[in-house]
């Protein structure tokens, strides 16, 4: 089996995905953006190593729009010839695609619609606590039908790609996974630290400092639990940067929680795995999120789990009382108990070990096989007839293209 996989830009995550992929399947490595400014990854010798082909070179923050906006015709032009250039060169059974709410993903399905290789969506968008605009799920139906096949996260990511009218025997799960190994209580890696200025109990978060992650919530219920758990109480010990930084410090110092909550700023993929490994248990509050690798990360250590109710994981990885707890993310009573629970909880250690039993069965071997599985449902609607409509969907994606992305 030859796949062409292609992300945005490759990170530590997708490396470690394309690793796995690899030992199934021929793999062709495609990354849209050679520097994801988003994320910070510098891993360009990880990248060399890994054969990992990119379409252009980093520029400014231009490229993240949908097809046709803010990028010049000539540079999309060019991509569009290296991409259609490599697919000819290896020749794929199928090309994986992630999503189809940016302008590289709409144009390598159409470009596979053109060159006839069958197409995958690699999806982890939900309708978890969102409300959906009427118009644009029906563009959506139309948009999908550039796809042969579907590999998604879990189980809810599924289920909407269903309700849009995807065929469920096309879809395969384990797209949104991490390498356990990296993060797991015995991990060794020559260069991590091995220390950290940290309190010795504390609850952990780590997240962009950006509008939904709702980080002022965690602070506020934060606040609220050292009120009633007193001397006891734990700390808050928060990784992360972002916009949003300052105004969250401020708000630190407001409540004089400036020795009680810890913003630490941006750490690597290799700073990581020792701050969940010190850290008490795991709490993510956000108000919207597609799936949250955090969550896998704080579970391959080995740590409870506090999650907000309506992230894209919470399905599929949190089990409520047994390796951690669901929480309303705009419930500040609500999460400020449970931290009381949890902190308190001699069963601590037992819900952790539940959170690394779990995440077993979420590995990269999970991904590899739902790649290849996927890759061959796809490989066997070659030469089916195209979905009708040419001209509906054509337009569809000329539309789609200057709406703001959701």
């Amino acid at each position: 089996m030859r796949i062409a996989l292609l992300f945005r830009s490759f990170g530590p995550y997708h490396i470690a995905r394309l690793r796995a992929a690899r030992e199934k399947a021929s793999i062709l490595a495609l990354e849209f953006i050679d520097s994801d400014h988003e994320y910070r990854w510098a891993i360009p010798d990880e990248k060399r190593a890994s054969e990992i082909i990119s379409l252009s070179t980093s520029e400014p923050n231009n490229f993240v729009g949908r097809f046709g906006n803010s990028m010049p015709g000539r540079v999309n032009a060019r991509r569009k010839m290296k991409l259609e250039t490599e697919l000819h060169k290896f020749a794929p059974d199928a090309v994986a695609i992630p999503g189809y709410s940016e302008s590289f993903s709409l144009l390598t399905a159409r470009l596979c619609k053109k060159l006839g290789i069958p197409a995958i969506l690699m999806s982890d968008s939900h309708d978890l606590g969102q409300r959906r605009h009427p118009l644009k799920e029906a563009m959506k139906r139309r948009i999908i039908r550039l796809f042969d096949a579907a590999f998604v996260a879990g189980a809810p990511h599924a289920d909407y790609l269903v309700r849009l009218g995807f065929p469920h025997r096309k879809i395969t799960t384990g797209y949104d996974v991490i390498d356990n190994l990296h993060f797991a209580p015995n991990a060794e890696a020559t260069d991590r630290p091995t220390t950290f200025n940290l309190p010795d109990r504390f609850f952990f978060c780590c997240s962009r400092f950006v509008e939904g992650k709702n980080l002022q919530f965690l602070i506020d219920a934060f606040h609220r639990y050292k009120r009633q758990a007193g001397p006891l109480a734990w700390d808050l010990v928060i990784a992360g940067d972002g916009p949003l930084y300052t105004p969250l410090l401020r708000h630190v110092q407001r409540l004089s929680l400036c020795h009680n909550v810890h913003m630490i700023g941006h750490k690597s993929y290799d700073e990581l795995p020792h701050l969940y490994a010190t850290a008490g248990a795991f709490v993510f509050p956000s108000l919207s999120e597609t799936w949250g690798l955090v969550v896998n990360e704080a579970m391959a250590a080995g740590l409870p789990l506090l999650i907000s109710n309506v992230i894209g994981c919470q399905h599929d990885l949190v089990r409520n009382g047994v390796n951690g707890y669901l929480f309303d993310p705009n419930d500040m009573t609500q999460l400020a108990a449970l931290m009381a629970r949890v902190a308190e909880n001699s069963e601590r250690g037992t819900m952790g070990e539940a959170s690394r039993i779990i995440i077993r069965h979420w590995d990269l071997d999970r991904f590899a096989a739902g790649l290849f599985d996927a890759a061959s449902i796809a490989a066997k609607s070659r030469g089916e007839p195209r979905a009708r409509g040419a001209t509906g969907l054509a337009l569809t994606l000329a539309y789609w293209a200057q709406m703001p992305a959701s």
